[in-house]
């Protein structure tokens, strides 16, 4: 029986989206308010409030993947960077920002409550880009919904080389909006004009079992810990292995606020794959990142945009 909780809810069912909200975004975003804004918060929650092992997290479905579309240039060059696992992970700035995966991962910025907030989000399809629910929706704020989205993909160092897109609607799921439940922090929103003709767009896999990796988390940390300067300027990357598939899916990862949404990526036969999203952690365990599964509540936001 499909779960109900996995149902879509948007912008427009809401109506918080403000016509001058959306029409000023891309002049609203000047470098002193982009130099403003804060990590979107990295969620803690406690394991009293959220019990993994308890939590019905994979759900049932068949195997479904979507392959990397190529961007207008014709080239799909998928290479993911080469990182040691160390102990467990390892983590460094991306080098090179214009192959696949990276070049579909973008800075977000966007407002709550008049709070200027960044996360991270990557194209998935013509005109759509995926993020983490609680980077687009927080029931704790005025309307719920975020206002003034604009995604920067490749962003580097205030730069944007290929451009600046502002979002139009945005889906997330019931599970999220109305219950802050982790197993759906998931999102995705259609943005002012065809992306992917400039990034390309990742494929991705759902229905999988879960615990693909080791996975490559990337995204834009902004706030600092030892030995790591994020600063939300550079994309990073942090390439961890798999924890325990008896558990929700989950990597040693220690990016931190800012890389909320940022796909996890999986290469499988010299192709790449997003299977994750930097969702949230235990403060007992900051070098542990978890993600929803992506299952239906996956597959039923994609549908809102895949023919878009």
């Amino acid at each position: 029986m499909a779960d109900p909780l996995n149902r879509v809810v948007s912008s427009d069912d809401l109506q918080s989206l403000t016509a001058r909200g959306m029409s000023d975004v891309e002049t609203f975003w000047t470098d002193a308010e982009m130099a403003r804004a804060e990590p979107v918060e990295m969620r803690f929650p406690e394991p009293s409030i959220q019990p993994l092992k308890k939590a019905l997290w994979q759900q049932p479905g068949p195997l479904t993947m979507m392959e990397s579309q190529a961007p207008d240039d014709g080239v799909l060059d998928n290479f993911l960077e080469s990182l040691p696992l160390g102990d467990g992970f390892s983590t460094s700035p991306v080098q090179d920002r214009t192959v696949l995966p990276y070049k579909t991962v973008g800075k977000m910025f966007m407002q709550f409550d008049g709070a200027n907030f960044v996360g991270t989000g990557w194209v998935i399809s013509e005109r759509a880009v995926f993020t983490a629910g609680h980077c687009v929706y927080d029931k704790n704020s005025q309307g719920g919904w975020a206002d003034r989205i604009l995604f920067v993909p490749q962003y580097h160092n205030g730069q944007a080389p290929v451009g600046r897109w502002t979002a139009e609607r945005i889906w997330t799921l019931d599970g999220w909006s109305s219950q802050h439940d982790y197993k759906y922090d998931l999102a995705v929103f259609l943005v002012d004009r065809p992306i992917r003709p400039r990034t390309g767009a990742l494929g991705w896999i759902a229905n999988a079992p879960p615990n693909q990796g080791p996975y490559t988390a990337i995204g834009y940390p902004a706030a600092p810990v030892p030995g790591y300067n994020f600063n939300g300027a550079e994309m990073w990357q942090s390439r961890g292995k798999y924890i325990d598939g008896n558990n929700p899916v989950q990597m040693h990862n220690n990016m931190t606020g800012g890389c909320s949404g940022g796909p996890w990526v999986i290469q499988r036969s010299n192709a790449v794959y997003a299977n994750g999203i930097n969702s949230f952690r235990y403060t007992s365990s900051p070098d542990t990142m978890y993600s929803p599964y992506f299952g239906e509540g996956f597959l039923s936001l994609y549908d809102k945009v895949k023919d878009a």
